[in-house]
């Protein structure tokens, strides 16, 4: 017996999400591409900049990266000596991670690029639309847990 199963894959919102940013980092890329970065290694960079030193498994969380995609994107950024590896005076098992000298310089150079990026992929909405946006994506990345600790946007 066959089932009648009608299908509008485009209604689904992870497939809407993955347009939309492929569309955000392609723009990125174009925009940043003398830097000789990605787009999540500066949202790397960024991040420290905002923080300070901080552990790579908490930098990893707030940008809602795999443990071991945060410890390679860590160390294609230190063998540039972008940012600086040391264990943390805290707690020995747990790797600091911090923005040299270089790194602060390097964003300073392809951060006006990337946000002129992100006003380039926003354009198309306006300036209430893009606070909404921006309110309903945290909300849909907190999910149904709020609470929950594991890898909420921004984690601190």
């Amino acid at each position: 017996m066959s089932v009648r199963l009608e299908v509008d894959l485009d209604s689904h919102v992870g497939v809407a999400l993955r347009y939309a940013y492929q569309r955000a980092v392609a723009t990125m890329t174009e925009a940043i591409c003398g830097s000789q970065l990605t787009a999540i290694q500066v949202s790397v960079l960024a991040r420290l900049h905002e923080r300070g030193p901080t552990t790579q498994n908490r930098l990893g969380r707030s940008l809602g990266m795999e443990p071991a995609n945060v410890h390679e994107v860590i160390q294609r950024l230190a063998r540039r000596g972008l940012v600086a590896v040391e264990p943390s005076p805290d707690d020995r098992r747990a790797v600091l991670v911090s923005l040299t000298e270089s790194g602060r310089d390097l964003l300073g150079w392809v951060w006006p690029r990337a946000e002129a990026a992100n006003q380039r992929t926003l354009s198309v909405l306006t300036g209430e639309e893009r606070e909404l946006l921006a309110d309903m994506l945290r909300r849909l990345a907190e999910g149904p847990d709020a609470n929950r600790e594991a890898s909420a946007p921004g984690d601190r």
